[in-house]
């Protein structure tokens, strides 16, 4: 009789506990969630009551909600921040979801092989480094030999200067984002279109109901659920943006790109006063929560899961 695996064996043995097992799985997820989450959450509440900085490193004292008061009075620029924050929030997440859902509507149409092809096409550059992004963009709209100004140039248009302009450099950031930015979408769309059942539309077929009523009537509410998550997600990703500012206009020209991340970042590193920045941070925190929060209620009021 043929000896069985090793792993059969010990599985198929009555002392094995599942019990166990899972209880070992879980807390190399609560471990790890601990030291890189829950532990930095709760150092960034403690430094963000105290007077902690570069400049007086072995006297850090607790001065309460001073940090809190001079971000909310606006001392450290904090809401132009905010204002460019929003603006891009605004003007990102639902070109996005629009973007997004788009393409799967095109994509679903298709045979699965070139279906696979263009998911992953337009999920590789949120697997790609944010570096090699960036580089990659600083080039396409770079001021003086990009391929966004020989494109104008060629059909007669003036060249821009893109992210070196204050005017612009705000705009370049968002069509950066409109061409990157939906990949994650539009895998969970067209997940969500495939599983809609093809007899609602052989049945509105048999009616002669028009395209766009067939789309109102059956796909948007049967993916509603995913354009609230994708919504979601977008709206945190847009609050927490940091890359384009980091890699390429450095929060200018002029503070034009200063985004609340960059902002923080700026008063970690550059000027060295940790307590200022966590409480930065943690308002940061409870901005994304209540907008998160708020977004859910708003747009998740007759979703059925």
């Amino acid at each position: 009789m043929a000896k069985k695996p090793f792993l059969r064996r010990y599985f198929e043995d009555s002392r094995y506990s599942e019990w166990r097992w899972a209880y070992i799985f879980l807390g190399v997820d609560l471990a790890w969630a601990g030291l890189f989450l829950f532990f930095p959450l709760a150092l960034a509440l403690i430094f963000s009551f105290q007077e902690f900085s570069l400049a007086n490193i072995g006297d850090v004292r607790f001065i309460g909600f001073d940090n809190y008061i001079e971000i909310l009075t606006d001392v450290r620029g904090w809401w132009h921040s905010v204002k460019i924050t929003a603006i891009w929030t605004f003007f990102t997440v639902p070109v996005n979801v629009a973007i997004a859902m788009g393409l799967s509507l095109l994509i679903a149409r298709l045979p699965d092989g070139p279906a696979n092809f263009f998911k992953g096409a337009f999920y590789l550059p949120a697997v790609v480094s944010q570096v090699v992004l960036s580089v990659i963009m600083v080039w396409i709209f770079s001021p003086r030999s990009g391929l966004a100004n020989m494109i104008l140039t060629s059909i007669g248009l003036p060249p821009q200067r893109w992210y070196a302009s204050p005017e612009m450099a705000l705009f370049t950031l968002m069509l950066m984002a409109w061409l990157t930015g939906h990949g994650f979408g539009v895998l969970l769309y067209t997940a969500a279109l495939k599983r809609i059942p093809n007899s609602l539309y052989e049945a509105a077929d048999i009616d002669s109901t028009p395209a766009w009523k067939k789309f109102w009537n059956i796909t948007w509410p049967l993916i509603k659920p995913t354009t609230l998550y994708v919504t979601i997600i977008q709206l945190i990703a847009s609050f927490q943006t940091f890359a384009g500012a980091f890699f390429i206009t450095k929060g200018g020209p002029l503070r034009s790109t200063e985004f609340l991340n960059w902002r923080i970042y700026e008063t970690f590193y550059t000027e060295g006063n940790f307590g200022m920045a966590s409480a930065m941070a943690v308002i940061l925190m409870i901005f994304i929560m209540i907008i998160s929060i708020a977004s859910f209620r708003m747009l998740g009021t007759d979703v059925e899961y």
